[in-house]
């Protein structure tokens, strides 16, 4: 009788070695969080290759360009050039001439559109490290069709062959979980999983502990 093939998962704490692993970040990140602050998510992203300048592309499907560059000018990154697609507002608001850092965009209806969000982003400002915020406008790990795990299949080894063709080494793919658990992850093409909670205490200060999928 031959045994079932089993999936082992190992986990790591890297709550004292961070610094040092966001330090030398890359590959295919996706990052799981319960419903992070852009603030937060600011303090994490200094930490990301903090050790040389990077360009940055920030695909934003949850917040708008006035939103997030407000809160840059309260808390700026250093050490980091963004460049922004904004798909929250679309058209609604006209393009200033003054500003050269975003490019607005419909919201995209499919990874297909995502796809060339990313290309054009790619070729606009050449960047290290791209971030797509959110993945869980288009998937939900916790039920996801046949069709969606495929078309999810085939948009990560896109940027793959992007990431080997290109010279982006780090993509930064956010989940928020408050649509849902994941009950599966892509890991045949993802090289790591970053697990961040938001621990809330009245006596503390808000704490997010990392883990790594090793």
């Amino acid at each position: 009788m031959i045994d079932e093939e089993v999936e082992i998962n190992y986990w790591k704490s890297i709550q004292n070695e961070l610094d040092e692993v966001l330090k030398n970040l890359q590959g295919i990140i996706l990052i799981l969080h319960d419903s992070m602050e852009f603030t937060q998510f600011i303090d994490f992203f200094q930490k990301i290759q903090s050790n040389h300048f990077t360009n940055v592309l920030y695909i934003s499907l949850t917040r708008s360009y006035n939103y997030m560059r407000k809160a840059l000018e309260l808390k700026p990154l250093e050490g980091k050039l963004m460049y922004f697609i904004d798909c929250v507002s679309g058209y609604t608001f006209p393009v200033e001439d003054h500003i050269d850092d975003c490019l607005y965009h419909k919201p995209p209806q499919d990874i297909a559109q995502i796809k060339k969000i990313i290309q054009f982003g790619i070729e606009k400002c050449n960047p290290d490290i791209i971030i797509l915020d959110s993945l869980s406008q288009f998937m939900k790990f916790s039920k996801s069709s046949d069709k969606e795990l495929h078309d999810l299949s085939i948009f990560l080894h896109t940027l793959i062959n992007n990431k080997h063709n290109t010279h982006q080494k780090t993509i930064l793919l956010i989940y928020d979980t408050k649509l849902g658990l994941p009950s599966i992850h892509p890991d045949l093409t993802i090289d790591t999983l970053l697990k961040i909670e938001i621990i809330k205490n009245k006596n503390l200060k808000n704490e997010y502990p990392e883990l790594i999928r090793i």
